[in-house]
């Protein structure tokens, strides 16, 4: 049943009609109304926490090349990949720090030198079974990992399985890691906290709003185990993702591989049958 925003008139037709009535009557949807389904929220935040938790989106919201999230305009999603990620969309690479990523937009006064640079020398990496332009080795690896591939069936526990496969000597996946696929959590009623007047993660304590927003972050990565680790023999970071170790190496902090080494090499990590070496 679809609501109008105005008069708040009910048709249980569906959203043709409500359409048609706001057409004729100059009246408007509800403001905080989900892009997929008839439910409509008090504010924005609400709306997206439930389109996220339902994947409710419509098909061309802007996703985030970095993670999961949507977001009703491009804008908003730059802004987000900036904040959160320190992504920066010229050269479609994630940085370790902001002020990495401010040294990369002072470059750009300088055009044939930022450009010039080997960020800008690979972005043209395709998926190989379907190829999709994925920007970087990251991208197609989150690609792979969120089932986005019509024509593999991969997503993150598959994918983790088949390098595993190839993985013997556990050049980055965790050998000694006991493990029986991705874990499923899902909260209910009873993850209420009165006294913080929040839905409370009792895996890491963190609260939330509403309990679609506490279930988008448990089935999420973030409390996965970490499946993967550097190649690198002096640095001890570890990954729940593939796509994060991938974004890591890009990131050469580490030193153990260059950037456009990282690009080359992506396509044989990810649909080769042959055994992971570095």
């Amino acid at each position: 049943m679809f609501t109008c925003g105005t008069c708040w008139r009910v048709f249980h037709a569906g959203w043709q009609a409500r359409d048609q009535h706001c057409d004729a009557t100059g009246h408007r949807r509800p403001k905080f109304e989900c892009d997929t389904c008839d439910n409509y929220f008090d504010d924005e935040e609400d709306r997206r926490n439930h389109m996220d938790y339902r994947n409710h989106w419509f098909d061309d919201a802007p996703e985030c090349r970095l993670c999961n999230s949507r977001f009703p305009t491009a804008g908003e999603r730059n802004s987000h990949e900036v904040a959160d990620h320190h992504y920066c969309a010229e050269c479609q690479r994630e940085f370790q720090s902001r002020n990495n990523l401010q040294q990369v937009w002072l470059a750009v006064n300088n055009p044939i030198t930022h450009m010039n640079s080997a960020r800008h020398r690979s972005t043209n990496i395709k998926c190989p079974f379907c190829a999709r332009e994925c920007g970087t080795a990251t991208g197609l690896t989150h690609h792979l990992e969120r089932g986005a591939c019509p024509n593999a069936p991969l997503d993150r526990d598959k994918l983790y399985r088949a390098i595993r496969e190839r993985d013997p000597s556990g050049v980055i996946s965790n050998r000694a890691l006991e493990w029986h696929g991705v874990k499923t959590f899902e909260a209910t009623e009873k993850a209420w906290n009165r006294g913080c007047q929040a839905y409370e993660c009792y895996l890491c304590h963190r609260l939330f709003d509403a309990l679609p927003s506490l279930n988008a972050h448990l089935s999420s990565p973030r409390h996965q185990q970490n499946l993967y680790h550097c190649p690198g023999r002096s640095c001890s970071r570890e990954f729940t993702t593939l796509a994060a170790l991938v974004n890591h190496l890009e990131s050469e902090s580490c030193g153990f591989m260059r950037f456009q080494a990282v690009q080359t090499g992506i396509n044989n990590l990810v649909s080769s049958n042959r055994l992971i070496g570095f």
